[in-house]
């Protein structure tokens, strides 16, 4: 009889704790493989934690209500199943003679003999583990950057966690075979954390709520693992304020949602993608995996100063009127507290649009594992040079922020003219909404 953990699942990049709605299960109740056994939430997304094995609720550590961390332990199960085997925790430490012969055999992780001829682990590309869930938990990410561990680095760590999971174990046990002199944040800051009572003399302390510290550790993460480079073009956006102020009364009567600029964006860069599969890409260690959907993330902020990135899936191949309508769907989703986990998953390319706050150009931080992220500044009326004539016209600035160790400028600068090209080109016709 093995023995299984039931953790609190990751809920996306941003999410650091969950909070347990209801138990399906009670101790001792049966459980079957793939059985829904509890409801957990974030404040973004709701998600059904199913059983990963046939067995016997063994125990509940958590009541409904209480909060706990990512990856904290919340109950067992028993299990005979086969596959038991491969999820359960050890019952006891090896024995003690075989830890002194180890090195570190002090230390409280598990170690690994190795080799001062070895060479580095390669990554085989026939086994690289699904990119399109969130394969790091904040914690491990937050350990991580306060070790100057690279995503590179993290990404070279073999998981022994569900899936082939990077856990902390095994960061752990990582770095304590790590050659001397890897870096820490403290160290090359050259200071260690002020402490509570001089921040105080600086004015009111506020510590950083969970989701914020996740966000803060994944940004940072970004901008230490891609060579961003933002690229910036101007579109001229006359004739869809022109088309969208003709229709947009009987879009919404048809379809039920506005008729968007951020929907018009995702639209066009979606079918420009299909042209670009470089861009949408994803790094892991030293391969690029080139995405056979695309789905693209689109950010929302939220009331309580964070933001979530659901994403529209198969964005490519869904008609305007759709999209528009997905969009409208997963903001208020995400608004309301309401996304599931399917909804925030899969990304391989982000639209930021930053426009709705009046910004005109900014330089978007890369969603990793994602190679580039296109960035919506606000629509501005502007005199202009058309034809010999000074004109008034509607311009948006595109910003586009990209991984200059996959991407160059010339590809960059092709991807860019593209969408500009057809969204200056956008019809009635190319929309699939002529009849209104």
């Amino acid at each position: 009889m093995k023995t299984i953990p039931i953790l609190m699942p990751q809920m996306g990049q941003s999410v650091a704790e969950g909070t347990i709605v209801k138990w399906r299960k009670r101790v001792g109740d049966p459980v079957a493989a793939d059985e829904v056994i509890m409801d957990v939430e974030s404040d973004k997304i709701t998600v059904e934690v199913e059983s990963p094995v046939a067995g016997r609720i063994a125990s509940l550590l958590k009541g409904e209500g209480e909060r706990a961390a990512v990856g904290e332990l919340l109950g067992q199960i028993e299990s005979e199943a086969p596959e038991a085997a491969a999820l359960s925790t050890p019952d006891k430490e090896p024995p003690r003679e075989t830890r002194a012969h180890r090195p570190h055999a002090g230390a409280d992780v598990e170690q690994e003999l190795v080799s001062t001829e070895g060479t580095p682990r390669g990554l085989d590309p026939a086994h690289l583990p699904e990119l399109t869930r969130d394969w790091l938990s904040p914690v491990v990410l937050r350990l991580a950057l306060l070790n100057g561990v690279s995503l590179q680095e993290l990404q070279s760590v073999r998981g022994t966690g569900r899936q082939g999971r990077v856990t902390r174990q095994d960061l752990l046990s990582y770095m304590a075979r790590r050659p001397v002199g890897s870096s820490s944040l403290a160290s090359e800051t050259g200071s260690a954390s002020p402490r509570q009572e001089t921040m105080a003399e600086l004015g009111a302390v506020v510590p950083m709520t969970s989701i914020r510290r996740t966000i803060a550790d994944h940004m940072v993460q970004s901008i230490h693992t891609s060579a961003h480079v933002t690229m910036v073009h101007v579109v001229d956006m006359t004739h869809i304020v022109n088309l969208r102020a003709r229709i947009k009364a009987a879009f919404e009567k048809q379809y039920g949602v506005k008729m968007t600029y951020t929907a018009v964006m995702i639209y066009v860069t979606a079918r420009v993608l299909r042209d670009f599969p470089n861009i949408n890409a994803s790094v892991f260690g030293s391969n690029l995996v080139l995405r056979k959907e695309v789905n693209i993330g689109c950010a929302v902020a939220l009331s309580d100063e964070s933001l979530v990135v659901p994403v529209i899936k198969n964005a490519d191949q869904r008609r305007f009127p759709e999209i528009a309508q997905d969009v409208e769907r997963l903001i208020r989703l995400a608004r309301t507290k309401q996304l599931k986990r399917d909804d925030v998953e899969g990304g391989t390319f982000s639209l930021s649009n930053f426009g709705a706050f009046g910004s005109i150009i900014g330089t978007p931080i890369i969603y990793q594992p994602q190679v580039a992220i296109l960035g919506m500044g606000a629509i501005v009326k502007v005199p202009a040079v058309v034809e010999g004539q000074i004109a008034v016209r509607d311009r948006l600035y595109l910003s586009f922020s990209f991984d200059h160790r996959v991407i160059d400028g010339a590809m960059g600068g092709r991807f860019l003219n593209a969408i500009q090209t057809r969204t200056e080109a956008l019809t009635e016709k190319n929309l699939g909404v002529e009849q209104l």
